[in-house]
């Protein structure tokens, strides 16, 4: 009997059939009516989410108004509850799930526990305390602070919000006149700067159960790199490790980390280093991978990593994935033409021509590419799904597919 359910959502579901971002999430796959009663906290954005005809729905003008958001749930809780179940599957909820569960008595993870997660500093002084190796960091106070910490680093160095996603604000500095005049033109107080770490980066993503046991384990080599997506204009993708040596270091490495940051019944995305002498954690975010990574693991395993999560949470019985680990996949996405807005004039479709490609989001001739919130789950330059071969042939496709794919577009006046 799972209850009565506070259910935070800030993702939309696309009439239009062409985009698949948020598909895996819908509260018609995460929730059954005859036992969950689910009451939805929504944002203009995920009010499209929420499945018609619901009556318990409530939507807040900006989820980044913590007064006003508690103003309103205040009293639908006083209306509406007590609650059982906390839910907020975005990275940017998990903070505020957290408060809500604090501030009503809720079972669940707290503020303390989120920000091990959220919080880049805490993660790493949580890990170092364990003997992981974690980039050399600080956190930013002032200028001559932070000059003294690249010194002692040496240059480049990385420069980034201490709560944030997708490399989202994240600056690679290459000198001390770069970062005299990043010092200069922002406030440092929500940022931290560490050590560049050379070496190629993996994701382990997964599950874990109430005992913080693994349900599920995944572990993909990136295409290029988040950072490079975001500040080079880089196509960005990872494709799944079949090689046993790999995925067995990779994962118990993961673990590891999990282990020491006390995470249970949970998602996770665990970003690493591989130096090839030695793993380096990146950095770890409790919920479900971004980008296309959920829905190539759903179609290559057979593993919805939302509803997995989900049953976690509400204590429901489990059947255990059974991956087949010689099996691959991967993800493509070549990010869309600067400065945006940007008109389409021709676009080179993939599917049936590169092989394993199974699914692709190609704009169209005369589509009008616009900025929207979220750096991967947009329309972008073009979107690749592939499955169905070995590790080997799928690098080869994604390799073929970058080689081949073009896009043209002219600016909106």
């Amino acid at each position: 009997m799972s209850g009565a359910i506070l259910f935070l959502t800030r993702w939309p579901l696309y009439a239009d059939e062409r985009r698949w971002e948020n598909r895996l999430a819908a509260p018609e796959i995460l929730f059954r009516p005859e036992t969950d009663r689910v009451t939805y906290i929504c944002d203009e954005g995920g009010r499209s989410g929420v499945p018609a005809g619901t009556e318990r729905v409530h939507v807040v003008p900006d989820f980044g108004d913590l007064d006003s958001v508690l103003g309103i749930v205040d009293a639908v809780v006083r209306d509406e509850g007590p609650f059982d179940h906390v839910i907020g599957l975005s990275e940017f909820l998990l903070d505020l799930a957290a408060t809500l569960r604090e501030r009503y008595g809720i079972p669940g993870s707290t503020p303390e526990e989120t920000s091990r997660f959220r919080d880049k500093t805490v993660m790493k002084e949580t890990l170092s305390r364990a003997g992981i190796r974690v980039p050399r960091w600080a956190s930013c106070r002032s200028g001559d602070q932070v000059l003294a910490a690249a010194e002692e680093f040496g240059y480049p160095v990385i420069v980034k919000p201490v709560r944030g996603a997708g490399s989202q604000g994240v600056r690679k500095v290459a000198s001390a006149k770069e970062l005299r005049a990043l010092c200069a033109e922002r406030s440092l107080h929500d940022l931290e700067i560490e050590e560049f770490v050379r070496g190629e980066i993996l994701h382990v993503d997964g599950v874990l159960d109430a005992a913080g046991k693994p349900l599920f384990l995944c572990t993909s080599r990136y295409v290029s790199s988040c950072l490079d997506f975001e500040l080079l204009g880089e196509p960005l993708g990872s494709v799944f490790q079949t090689e046993p040596a790999v995925r067995d270091r990779c994962e118990d490495f993961a673990v590891r980390c999990l282990t020491a940051l006390g995470l249970r019944s949970s998602a996770f995305h665990l970003e690493l280093f591989d130096t090839g002498e030695e793993l380096v954690f990146l950095e770890v975010g409790a919920r479900v991978p971004g980008a296309d990574v959920p829905y190539v693991i759903h179609d290559v395993h057979h593993v919805n990593l939302f509803r997995l999560w989900v049953d976690v949470l509400l204590g429901r019985p489990v059947d255990l994935p059974v991956p087949v680990p010689e099996l691959s996949g991967g993800w493509l996405i070549v990010p869309g033409p600067r400065p945006l807005p940007q008109k389409v004039t021709a676009a080179t479709p993939l599917l049936g021509d590169v092989p394993y490609v199974y699914r692709e989001l190609v704009p169209r001739t005369g589509e009008v590419l616009v900025s929207r919130p979220g750096a991967y789950a947009t329309v972008q330059g073009g979107r690749f799904l592939f499955r169905g071969g070995t590790q080997e042939q799928i690098e080869e496709a994604v390799r073929q597919a970058r080689a081949q794919y073009r896009l043209t577009t002219e600016p909106v006046s």
